[in-house]
This record gives C-alpha cells, structure tokens and sequence, in this order.
C-alpha cells in the first residue's frame, strides 16, 4: 500500500502524468453531473459529426484522435516557467541575506527566512516542476486509434505505453462540473470512459474527447458522434470522409508555428471578437505551446499496431496532413496578427510599469 502511494506521487508530482496514466485511472472519480452513453445509437442531444481540431487521419481502417488535453497545451508549462524566475531570484536573496548577515539579523527573521526556504523546497517547488512538466519532456501529443475492422482503441498512455482496449468493453459517459464545481472554477465539459476487468476493478479511466469554446458540451457530443459513427455504423468512414472541417497538422510530426497559433487562438473562444480583445491571452497560449513544442519527442506508433492498422493502398477515403487544402491567407494572419498584437500589448505594459527604473 505504501508502495502504491509513493508511486502514485511520483507520478503525479515529479513526472506530472495528470492525463491518461496509471495512477488517474485508479483516482479518477464520478463526481460532478455524469450521464452515460449508448454507443450503438445516438445522443439526445442530436449532435452532429465534426472534427473540431480533435481528429488526426482517417481511412477506411482507423481513425486517429488527438488527446483531450491537446487545445490547452502548454498553457500551465508557460505559467510555470514564468514564475520560476521570480521565485528563484526571491529564493536566492533570501539565503544571500541568511548567510552574508546572518550576526545582524534577529532570530525572529532567522526563522522566517528558513520557513521560506523550507516552504520553497518542499511546497512551491514540486508545485512549479508539475506545471512545468505539465507539457514539457514528454511526448508532443498522446493519439488515439480507433480501429473499426477488429473494434480496438489504442491510445498513448503517460506511464504505461500504448494500451489496447475493446471498443464494446468501454463505457462511455459526459461528465459535467456541477454549479458548485463552476462558481469554484472548476468547469468541465467533457465525456470519459472506463474499463473494468473480470473482478470488476477499474483498469482503465480517461478523458476520451474535450472543447475549449463556445459550443461547450456540444462541441464534445459532435466529436464522440463522429467516433460512434465510425465504429458503429456500415459507413462510418465514409461519413467521417466528408466532414467539412480540417485535421490536425500532427501527424508523425511536431506542430508547426503557424498551426501552434491557430490552436491557441481557440483557448478562449470561437469569436474572433474575444480573440481579439484577450490577444495578450493568445499570447500567452501560443508561446507557451510553442515551447513546449519544442521539448517533447514526436509519438510512434509500435510497429504491432502499425501492422494492425495497415491501411489499402487502395483505399479511396484516405485523409491525412498530405492531402488535406493549404490553410488560406485568412487562416494564417488571423492568428498571427493575434498573437504578435498579445506580445506588443504586453510589452507596452511592461514599460509603462517598469520604466521608472530603467
């Protein structure tokens, strides 16, 4: 039992696994509002398929699907590091006073700057590690294949590799934060499956689909009738084939600049209006995915599932990053223009604030 405990905060504190991992799947609760889902027939909700930058490829064998914390990366990687330099600094002026002036210093402020020091150790600097990690060194994306000739998902874990999972084993609820959990800032719209083995333990639990914007709780329903469709029903991939909405630029490849910004233009809202106004935002989204980017290894899928997923050289409902419409001018100033107005609204700020001591 100890064991377990001092596993499970490792993987959580210093390896910052709070997705798909071992220890979520064991911790993960049923709290908030949940309502489970019938994958053989449609939400009430009427919901209609779409992408929304969640889908990677798609073909007549399988689908592939980002992970559900995709839109939001990098954005607690970003808040980390930025208060990693204060502290630091704050951190080492304590102990250059401590011990450069320690005969003039009453022990009174003995104590407090070694309850700073302690509380810096063994409080805020595990905190700062798990946000930083929270993106970083680890892998860029964590996908997830559904294969709907032998009804198999497989999906990048944190801790356990790729985990295969019956499709007709899984079952699928929306789990939504009560008024309570909202007030709280502890807002969720998301739907989420479980697994159990024969004795009836959890072996399996996960955020499958999530959005970040105005749709809320239908943007998450489109997404999983897109999936339910494509398992389920005869011409699944075809539908799947025609949506008319673009796939992610991840395939077997980092994100480029240009897409890391449209990604972080929709951390907000869909409205360009509230992009615009909250550019330092998009700033902050899209930087801090940027490099986040940069430090983490691109997945490859094992060659066993490669050769489960091997797709017709035929097959006339291929859609990937290779065949997919160049983004237009629109699609590329937008977010550009955003993001470079984010940073020339931050830097303004910066001077009037500090320019007095310059």
């Amino acid at each position: 039992m100890r064991s377990t405990v001092i596993k499970d905060l490792y993987n959580l504190i210093i390896k910052a696994n709070w997705g798909f991992s071992s220890t979520m799947s064991r911790s993960r609760g049923f709290g908030g509002k949940a309502q489970s889902l019938d994958s053989k027939h449609s939400s009430e909700s009427g919901a209609f398929p779409r992408f929304n930058d969640s889908a990677i490829s798609v073909n007549s064998s399988y689908m592939e699907v980002v992970d559900s914390g995709n839109r939001l990366r990098g954005v607690a990687s970003f808040f980390g590091l930025m208060s990693l330099g204060p502290i630091l600094v704050g951190i080492g002026a304590l102990v250059y006073v401590l011990f450069g002036f320690s005969e003039r210093l009453p022990l009174i402020v003995h104590i407090f700057i070694w309850l700073a020091v302690v509380t810096f150790f063994f409080i805020a600097l595990p905190g700062l590690n798990t946000l930083v990690r929270w993106d970083m060194f680890r892998k860029t994306h964590y996908p997830m294949r559904f294969n709907r000739r032998d009804r198999k998902v497989y999906a990048w874990s944190q801790d356990m590799g790729v985990v295969t999972m019956n499709w007709d084993d899984i079952q699928f609820y929306t789990s939504e934060a009560t008024k309570s959990q909202d007030r709280r800032g502890m807002s969720r719209e998301e739907i989420r499956g479980y697994v159990r083995d024969r004795n009836g333990n959890m072996l399996y639990h996960l955020v499958f689909f999530k959005y970040e914007g105005l749709k809320g709780m239908k943007g998450v329903l489109e997404i999983w009738e897109l999936v339910r469709r494509y398992m389920e029903e005869p011409d699944g991939h075809i539908q799947a084939y025609q949506v008319d909405q673009r796939l992610l630029d991840l395939e077997g490849k980092r994100e480029s600049f240009i897409h890391s910004l449209i990604q972080a233009t929709q951390v907000l809202a869909d409205s360009r209006a509230v992009q615009l106004i909250f550019a330092p935002m998009v700033m902050w989204a899209g930087t801090g995915r940027i490099i986040a980017k940069c430090t983490c290894r691109v997945p490859r899928w094992p060659e066993w599932v490669e050769e489960k997923c091997q797709v017709a050289p035929n097959d006339p409902y291929v859609r990937n990053r290779h065949n997919e419409r160049p983004l237009t001018a629109k699609e590329i100033l937008w977010p550009l223009f955003c993001f470079l107005l984010g940073w020339a609204e931050v830097l303004v700020i910066l001077y009037f604030c500090f320019r007095g001591y310059f």
